[in-house]
């Protein structure tokens, strides 16, 4: 048996950093693989975020789902040319609510929960998402999602 060294001890703290830094709690569910989004189905500026709807494959069905990382927002399909635009920042601490659990959105940092829509169904967050304005042009099948700054989600936040 080897005896610990300070560099061990300290690697082994560093490997559980992101883990402890995000307040993870193993009991709340996990992002599942998302669907690959291709890179040019979504375009992101400061002020707004344009997205072909038809080459993501959750946004096909009503009632569909999708978080989108980079852009630190959640689309949902509500009928055949309509969606709702949330904000994906959780209003408990800033962390990135990244887990779609049908008809569930979750915060996997402290388990805030949240229905489509937008409002808090549980969990420590004080309010619901922030929702967006989105408007949806049918002849070129792009969803245009406004934001008035670029959402800032906490440092501590390794998802979303």
């Amino acid at each position: 048996m080897t005896a610990l060294t300070r560099r061990h001890v300290l690697g082994m703290a560093a490997s559980l950093l992101p883990i402890v830094a995000c307040g993870a709690n193993p009991s709340i569910a996990q992002p599942a693989e998302p669907d690959a989004i291709p890179a040019d189905a979504v375009m992101i500026t400061n002020d707004r975020v344009l997205i072909s709807v038809e080459r993501i494959p959750a946004l096909r069905a009503d009632d569909g789902a999708v978080v989108l990382l980079a852009a630190r927002l959640i689309v949902v399909r509500t009928g055949a040319a309509s969606f709702r635009a949330l904000s994906a920042e959780c209003p408990h601490a800033g962390c990135g609510v990244s887990v779609v659990d049908r008809p569930r959105l979750l915060c996997p940092c402290h388990g805030s929960e949240f229905d489509f829509e937008g409002n808090r169904l549980g969990g420590p967050a004080p309010t619901g998402l922030q929702r967006l304005r989105a408007d949806f042009d049918q002849s070129s099948r792009v969803l245009q999602v406004y934001r008035s700054v670029a959402p800032q989600l906490s440092p501590n936040s390794s998802r979303a």
